[in-house]
């Protein structure tokens, strides 16, 4: 049995992610108190799956594709597994990666051009 099995998390962890990315449309967000000191930290909600407490990191990669956190809900993430250097250590940890939709296909150009060509 693994240690990920033997103590589950109502919490993403990295050893969920470590060998395959999920990929997550966003609910909402909330502050909620975490761990035994009751800290209020921010905890990103998904359609389905569980919650990802956020850091920094992950919250200003959101905030630069999606904009201000009243209009997360709705937007796709890829959480995956990398490595950060914590307490002067490396260890594992969750980045995300948003999905930002690639605009739509404009006709041709040229099929619209109203100028002529030059002679």
């Amino acid at each position: 049995m693994r240690a990920n099995d033997a103590f589950p998390s109502r919490f993403v962890k990295s050893a969920d992610v470590k060998t395959k990315p999920i990929i997550a449309v966003i609910s909402h967000i909330e502050q909620e108190e975490i761990g035994e000191d009751k800290a209020k930290k921010w905890v990103l909600h998904f359609e389905d799956g569980k919650p990802l407490v956020l850091n920094s990191t992950n919250w200003n990669s959101i905030e630069d594709a999606f904009g201000d956190s009243d209009e997360w809900s709705g937007h796709k993430l890829k959480l995956y597994a990398a490595r950060t250097q914590y307490q002067g250590k490396m260890t594992d940890c969750i980045r995300v990666q948003p999905i930002v939709p690639k605009p739509a296909a404009k006709a041709a150009e040229s099929e619209f051009d109203d100028e002529m060509p030059p002679i």
